[in-house]
């Protein structure tokens, strides 16, 4: 049985803009196990709406039908003006971000094999998340069968959720979204600061 990590993130990486930079992750044992969810995400007459195009009901039917899956959730959110923080904007934050989430997810993960999906963005290279990936399951002890960039993936989809309901918190002080979920976060890391230890941000945990 080969489980599943599907990953996107919300924000933006320049040193202007929005202040928090949040990438999540859903970790589920079978990509199947995601499937009710992925169908509660509303289309147009394109493709899937995302978090921040989709009306307030939209976004609750996707978040419930999360909370009813057989998953969990990990994010990393950085405060982008805070001058204690190593890697604040550029390509080099969501390198290091994205290094953080892999590493807490695949601890999360109760599956010996894992895939691991990253949304599609100019931010990082195919090859880089793939290294990522190994580097950091070698380090886990997790066999990875596979860590790539993807289009609108249904899982990733369903990532993106995930990141848009916990930047609203970080950036507008608004909990609603993120309490509706809170009961799935098992991973929650608030800064990129090196970890002190292999067991550093296991459990909902802050810096």
């Amino acid at each position: 049985m080969t489980g599943l990590i599907a990953i996107d993130e919300s924000g933006d990486l320049g040193s202007r803009g929005s202040r928090f930079f949040v990438i999540a992750a859903i970790v589920t044992r079978r990509s199947r196990h995601l499937l009710k969810v992925y169908k509660s995400i509303p289309t147009g007459s394109g493709p899937e709406i995302k978090f921040y195009d989709a009306t307030h009901e939209e976004r609750l039917d996707v978040l419930f039908e999360i909370v009813d899956s057989d998953s969990v959730i990990a994010y990393v959110c950085v405060d982008k003006r805070d001058h204690r923080e190593p890697y604040r904007n550029g390509n080099e934050l969501y390198h290091q971000a994205l290094k953080r989430l892999i590493e807490c997810a695949l601890e999360m993960s109760e599956s010996r094999d894992v895939n691991i999906l990253v949304d599609e963005s100019g931010f990082i290279k195919n090859d880089e998340v793939t290294e990522i990936g190994k580097g950091a399951s070698e380090f886990i002890g997790k066999n990875l069968k596979k860590c790539v960039k993807t289009s609108s993936n249904k899982c990733t989809r369903i990532a993106d959720y995930i990141a848009g309901s916990i930047r609203v918190k970080y950036e507008s002080s608004d909990e609603g979204y993120l309490k509706i979920i809170e009961e799935k976060i098992s991973t929650a890391c608030e800064s990129l600061k090196p970890r002190q230890s292999a067991t550093d941000f296991t459990g909902l945990t802050g810096t």
